[in-house]
């Protein structure tokens, strides 16, 4: 009886160890500001990726993730048919009109590429998109919260598919840092 509960207990721990070291996002700094202590009660959700398809899945999928976390949440090209995020007075005067007291921003900063050896010496082309997720609090313009992040781009999964595994990965870092 010991050594199946020993066997359980280690196959339990390889199939975690699998599912942490599959992550396909890693994120290299993050950062949150210690003096915010406030719950967002809207977020306004801004994708800068230009093409509008990806703009749109993506804002769609977090929006979906942090309402069932209880969050209210719009999407951008709702209210901002412009993806361009670089002036911030307007953003700010956008997540006013729609009520929203914090945005979040996220913007691509590029791609990496790698190579991994296969099965009977086949080489692969790995491609990794790097990504800056940075929050605001909309009342002082604050920067509460920023993460940089490298996302491993499966070349057989549906791009929805691989969306939604980031924007998971995402929603849950911004909860262990104590946003919601």
């Amino acid at each position: 009886m010991r050594a199946y509960r020993i066997s359980f207990e280690f196959a339990a721990f390889i199939m975690l160890f699998l599912l942490i070291a599959c992550s396909s996002t890693k994120f290299s700094t993050v950062w949150k500001d210690e003096t915010y202590h406030e719950r967002p009660k809207k977020i306004l959700v801004i994708n800068a990726f230009p093409n509008p398809s990806n703009r749109r899945l993506f804002e769609d999928e977090l929006v979906k993730a942090l309402k069932e976390r209880r969050i209210d949440a719009i999407e951008s090209y709702t209210v901002m048919p412009d993806p361009i995020v670089s002036d911030m007075n307007t953003i700010a005067i956008q997540a006013k009109g729609v009520g929203a007291d914090t945005v979040l921003i996220n913007t691509p900063i590029g791609t990496t590429k790698g190579e991994t050896s296969g099965a009977g010496g086949m080489t692969y082309t790995d491609l990794y998109i790097n990504t800056q997720t940075s929050v605001y609090e909309m009342k002082t313009n604050k920067l509460i919260m920023n993460a940089s992040a490298e996302t491993w781009v499966s070349q057989g999964d549906p791009y929805a598919k691989q969306i939604h595994s980031y924007v998971k990965e995402l929603v849950n870092k911004m909860s262990k840092l104590g946003l919601f």
